[in-house]
């Protein structure tokens, strides 16, 4: 990024949308959100949205992106004009982490140390209500199937799950140690994946039935993309390598991990160009890191068929008709006989008759 040459950045959420291939990072350093054009197999820098007051959380809806700051405010950003549209405050000295639910017009902030879920009206621009929660909160998620949010809580090892249109508590689901941060939802399968402080967890929502699926420790924030059925969780550490994992299927499970040098909190998938994208501080190389991993698109049955089977099928129809035609060779009905010897030309001597007694 040429804004950051030479500089050590501090990046925090990043998203992406898919239908205008833009990605958005909260750039803290240069207080805005940065926007980079991903129609191609490589992103390219476009420009930084100034904003107010420091960037945290990032949230995207056809034409807006929404970021939550340090002085406790909500900036609507209109992605054409690439410019703030309005602002709302939530009433708490920050709002970090957000998600969207565009159908209605809502965003779910949580306020960090506030210990607050807000849900806020973007259209009419103002609270809508503000559950407190008693404890410092981390990723909101909206499920559109049951119409709860849910809000990692990471001093009650739990989610705790939030009726925005009530704006009430309806329950806490305690996570065995796992100490949660960032968190995503697979609506449809009613599954949650959490990052959690030494491991993965996967969390049935109807059952409350959790399971470890590991291999990433201490990751931030968790983002899901329906369209590949794939989880990212990105756990930043420096100076050590960051870890970007992958997990999906049914059930999910531990799909594959890439240690990435400077990785960022989170990691986005480019479901075009089959690209995923980290954040990089590090001085030198400022601006976003790109990587495939296998897996990241999952095989299709029909592929999968055609990969197991096809081999077979081809053995198959070499090898019978090489079968019947070397059976062919070696039944006697079928061998060539040699034909019977023949004498050679029958000779006539023909004898001289004598006439007379």
């Amino acid at each position: 990024m040429p804004g950051l040459a030479g500089k050590a950045a501090v990046f925090d959420d990043i998203e992406i949308d898919q239908s205008t291939h833009r990605l958005y990072v909260a750039d803290r350093t240069d207080k805005g959100i940065d926007v980079f054009d991903v129609s191609g197999p490589a992103a390219r820098f476009l420009t930084t949205v100034a904003l107010p007051d420091t960037p945290n959380g990032l949230a995207v809806a056809p034409g807006r992106v929404y970021a939550g700051t340090n002085s406790g405010a909500l900036e609507i950003v209109d992605t054409v004009a690439g410019k703030v549209l309005s602002e709302v405050k939530s009433g708490a000295k920050e709002v970090d982490l957000i998600d969207a639910a565009p159908a209605l017009g809502l965003v779910f902030a949580g306020t960090g140390a506030s210990g607050t879920l807000v849900t806020i009206d973007v259209q009419a621009g103002k609270v809508l209500n503000s559950v407190a929660i008693g404890h410092p909160v981390e990723q909101p998620r909206y499920n559109p199937i049951d119409g709860q949010v849910y809000v990692s809580v990471p001093e009650l090892d739990a989610l705790a799950v939030i009726d925005p249109k009530a704006g009430t508590i309806t329950k806490s689901m305690k996570l065995n140690g796992c100490l949660p941060r960032g968190l995503a939802l697979k609506p449809a399968a009613g599954i949650a994946v959490i990052a959690c402080r030494g491991t993965v967890m996967s969390l049935d929502l109807r059952s409350g039935q959790t399971v470890s699926i590991g291999n990433v420790a201490n990751a931030d924030v968790v983002q899901y993309y329906p369209s590949v059925d794939r989880f990212y969780a990105s756990a930043p550490h420096q100076p050590q390598p960051s870890q970007v994992g992958m997990y999906g299927g049914d059930p999910v499970g531990f799909i594959g991990s890439r240690f990435v040098n400077g990785g960022g909190n989170a990691a986005v998938y480019d479901d075009t160009n089959d690209v995923i994208y980290t954040t990089d501080p590090r001085p030198a190389t400022a601006g976003l890191t790109g990587f495939h991993m296998d897996g990241s698109r999952p095989t299709s049955i029909w592929r999968t068929a055609l990969l197991t089977i096809g081999p077979v099928v081809l053995l198959v129809l070499l090898v019978i008709p090489t079968w019947l035609f070397l059976g062919r060779k070696a039944d006697p009905i079928n061998r060539k006989r040699r034909a019977p010897a023949t004498g050679g030309p029958v000779v006539v001597l023909a004898t001289h008759k004598v006439d007379g007694p």
